[in-house]
């Protein structure tokens, strides 16, 4: 007699039996307490707050080293004069009197030119948070342009007068002012905050450019920088403050004429 055939729907297989997995909620509770605080951070997006900080932390820290290699430069410059120091004085020498090592130097540098540049930019920056600073105060415009000459005047007069030679030279000779790294100030563009405080304060006519006449400003400085680091015996904040002021007293008296498009058509009636 053939044996009987059972359908396989009614076979019945006999497995292991196995603890089914907790759902997504289950998983959570089942987390200790002490693990899941951390695991949290990391699911609810806690590392993309703190990330920023850590960020800031360590461009604070980079702003740092590159500020203690910088016056360790110019220390040893001043102490050599610059003209033979600065071919004189080594990376390593720069390095140890900052407080760190070579590496550390190139990490931030690629050579002893940079800091030049850095020099610079540095200025340029302070320059820009100081106006920005005043201007958010409140402060006479004007005043602000006055304090950042003389602020200016301060920083270059610390530093060789052959080591401004050269930084202009780099900055304006070499066009690396319209390269500008990203993030970074030009001295024009903390004139620019003051001219502009000054003309929504009435000091000057609303019609003045203000980016024109920080331009020209600009320029006025650069020259009397060149001309001091070159041997002009008079003080550099004394011969700044003296072209502001006859800059700006003309852009104060001085309206602007009629663009010329406009001429035409008021002739044409």
């Amino acid at each position: 007699m053939p044996a009987k055939v059972v359908p396989k729907s009614r076979v019945r297989t006999t497995t292991t039996s196995k603890k089914a997995a907790p759902k997504k909620a289950d998983r959570k509770a089942a987390v200790p307490a002490t693990n899941r605080s951390k695991l949290s951070i990391v699911a609810e997006g806690g590392v993309g707050r703190i990330a920023p900080r850590r960020a800031s932390l360590s461009q604070e820290r980079s702003r740092k080293t590159r500020r203690r290699l910088v016056r360790a430069a110019a220390r040893l410059w001043n102490e050599r004069g610059f003209d033979d120091g600065f071919d004189d004085t080594t990376v390593e020498e720069i390095a140890r009197i900052a407080g760190v090592t070579k590496g550390t130097f190139y990490f931030h540098f690629s050579a002893k030119n940079d800091i030049l540049l850095e020099l610079g930019w540095a200025t340029a920056d302070g320059l820009y948070n100081e106006a920005v600073r005043s201007a958010g105060a409140g402060r006479s415009g004007l005043v602000i342009v006055d304090q950042l000459l003389l602020s200016l005047a301060r920083r270059v007069e610390s530093v060789p007068r052959a080591a401004i030679v050269r930084v202009v030279a780099e900055f304006y000779g070499q066009g690396i002012i319209s390269r500008r790294p990203p993030g970074r100030r030009a001295i024009g563009d903390s004139l620019a905050v003051a001219l502009e405080a000054a003309r929504d304060q009435g000091e000057l006519p609303s019609t003045v450019d203000v980016e024109d006449l920080a331009r020209s400003l600009t320029a006025l400085a650069m020259d009397a920088l060149l001309s001091w680091s070159q041997g002009d015996k008079r003080r550099l904040r004394a011969v700044l403050r003296s072209r502001a002021e006859i800059l700006i007293s003309g852009a104060a008296t001085t309206a602007p004429a009629a663009p010329i498009r406009q001429r035409r058509s008021s002739s044409a009636r």
